[in-house]
């Protein structure tokens, strides 16, 4: 691109020489060479050849700038598809302990917004400056190959008021760019919450309460955007009026040190023309070389991302074991829990202390104890979400650590208390995370009717198995979304099922009946549950109490409620 600039701009120095000075055809030795080569005859066709030369030169030059602008944008878009997909894997593949202390409207914004800044703000700005920048530079260089002294001064008046308004922007840059990723993840947070929470938000009427914390973000974001805009422009305006300056200057020095003005002419055309090509071209590079500075900082939460990685997660590149990782984990005899203790970070106690417990195969266990008793802590030790910080957890015999944890978290159905379904259809819900042209429309069905869902499927809904749920399942009543959970839990036949507190936001009659479908469950499967009432664990083959990440108590419901006072306060309060 720089070779064809420089060509386009050369080659109406030639017309213009031959316009004002028809005589310099056969003064010139370049331009009497190519006359009597081709075969011209007179001055006027030959000025109407290199006429129509130059803007040929011109034409190719565009159209090959256009060329290279699409394999730019090109190659920004399909790296903004790769980081992002990238960051997103990263994201995915750190520990579950990562997500309790991150945000993820702001994981969210990193993915997609800041990436995009990143490529579409950063990157192309900065290869089409530095494209340009070497355009610019080889024009400069064919100027000095014309006349080294003008191209000496332009050189020096244009690099010396760049780099001068550079250095005064720099700092202004760095702060901005901090500023727009701070506000903006601000901005993403409170959408977030606001159409998170909905129906809490209409009933309470805090429209306006989430309009103004969205505001002010919004206030510092636009600020902040404007004024990035303006350092980014401005050089434009100013560099014009110097250039502008500068071609009367050349000019002038021109006229003092020629001695026919027709000579005059040519060059200083050539100059506007470089110019013309020039300016556009320099500010490109400084718009470029901006741009990437602002968005730094976006750069940095990307790299951030990227350095949190935890490798030993990617699974999928142990070293050729992805064969047996996919094999799962099953629970064929017990799974047992020795001296396990577990800390949050920052937390001034552990939420598991040195717990002991067995749990046989085809039994059911529950969990109970008061808010912050340690039950979900412990619940999520077992699923492979937390690892211990001391003592160990088996599966027959293997501990469940390094590769074992995958292979057993696909041997486990899992049903939390919050159940989340996608906008949707049911089927996909239920094979959840598996692609649409590869559900088991068999799996599904079969999922289905175990978790008592079936007929209220294929009777009740319009489209059946293919009707939207709506976000977030909004479209179904609680009892409902449960069931789905149930059928997703079940899809992959799992030998273990967890409940976590799965039915404490149901009323007590729904409660009851999705109960029932559970316990249909227990002949075939492991089932962990953790209780929110005690009604839901009273056939539990097992009850463990916890109280401070402690066992207080174990056994069954009865001999719990008969000897443990603690369990009776539960029990009967």
């Amino acid at each position: 691109m720089a070779g064809l600039e420089v060509v386009s701009v050369a080659s109406i120095m030639p017309f213009l020489s031959v316009a004002t000075d028809p005589s310099s055809v056969h003064e010139n030795t370049y331009l009497r060479w190519v006359y009597k080569t081709v075969g011209f005859t007179d001055t006027n066709t030959f000025l109407i050849a290199l006429g129509f030369g130059a803007l040929m030169a011109l034409i190719v030059s565009n159209v090959f700038i256009i060329l290279t602008t699409w394999a730019v944008y090109r190659y920004v878009w399909t790296f903004n598809r790769n980081l992002s997909r990238r960051l997103l894997s990263s994201y995915l593949y750190q520990p579950y302990e990562f997500f309790l202390s991150r945000n993820s409207a702001e994981l969210g914004k990193n993915i997609l917004d800041d990436v995009r800044e990143v490529a579409n703000r950063m990157l192309r700005p900065a290869m089409q400056g530095g494209a340009k920048a070497i355009a610019a530079l080889a024009i400069i260089a064919f100027l000095f190959f014309v006349d080294p002294v003008v191209a000496l001064m332009i050189a020096t008046i244009l690099g010396v008021g760049y780099a001068a308004m550079y250095r005064v922007v720099r700092d202004r840059l760095d702060r901005a760019g901090s500023g727009r990723v701070e506000a903006n993840a601000k901005r993403y947070q409170f959408i977030d919450e606001a159409f998170g929470g909905i129906k809490e938000v209409k009933i309470r009427g805090k429209e306006e309460s989430f309009l103004e914390r969205y505001d002010r973000p919004t206030k510092w974001y636009a600020r902040v955007q404007s004024k990035y805009e303006i350092i980014k422009k401005a050089p434009r305006y100013i560099l014009e009026a110097i250039a502008f300056g500068g071609i009367i200057l050349i000019a002038i020095y021109l006229i003092l040190v020629k001695d026919d003005f027709r000579q005059v002419i040519p060059i200083l055309g050539l100059y506007a023309f470089a110019g013309y090509r020039m300016m556009p071209a320099l500010q490109k590079a400084f718009r470029g070389l901006a741009s990437a500075r602002f968005n730094s900082a976006a750069l940095k939460k990307i790299s951030d991302g990227f350095q949190q990685r935890v490798e030993g997660r990617n699974y999928s590149s142990l070293n050729g074991e992805s064969e047996s990782i996919n094999q799962s984990l099953s629970l064929d005899e017990e799974l047992v829990m020795e001296g396990v203790t577990f800390s949050y970070p920052g937390a001034d106690s552990p939420a598991i202390n040195d717990l002991f417990l067995e749990v046989p195969a085809c039994s059911t266990v529950g969990f109970v104890g008061k808010t912050g008793s340690g039950k979900t802590t412990a619940v999520d030790l077992i699923l492979g979400l937390l690892c211990p910080q001391e003592g160990t957890i088996s599966v027959d015999g293997m501990p469940l650590r390094g590769k074992n944890i995958p292979r057993w978290q696909r041997d486990i159905g899992y049903v939390p208390q919050q159940m989340y379904l996608s906008d949707n259809t049911v089927a996909q819900n239920i094979a959840f995370g598996v692609p649409e042209d590869e559900i088991d429309m068999n799996a599904v069905v079969r999922a289905a009717r175990r978790a008592q869902i079936h007929d209220f499927i294929t009777e009740e809904l319009l489209k059946g198995w293919k009707t939207i749920v709506g976000e977030r399942g909004v479209k179904l009543s609680g009892g409902q979304q449960q069931r789905i959970g149930i059928a997703r839990a079940l899809y992959h036949r799992p030998s273990v099922l967890v409940f976590d507190e799965a039915t404490s936001a149901l009323d007590q009659d729904t409660e009851a009946s999705v109960m029932e479908a559970i316990y249909e469950l227990e002949d075939d499967h492991t089932m962990i549950m953790i209780a929110h009432r005690l009604s839901t664990v009273k056939r539990a083959d097992s009850i463990i109490m916890l109280e401070k990440g402690r066992k207080v108590g174990e056994g069954k419901y009865n001999e719990l409620a008969e000897n443990h006072s603690k369990f009776q306060s539960m029990a009967f309060s």
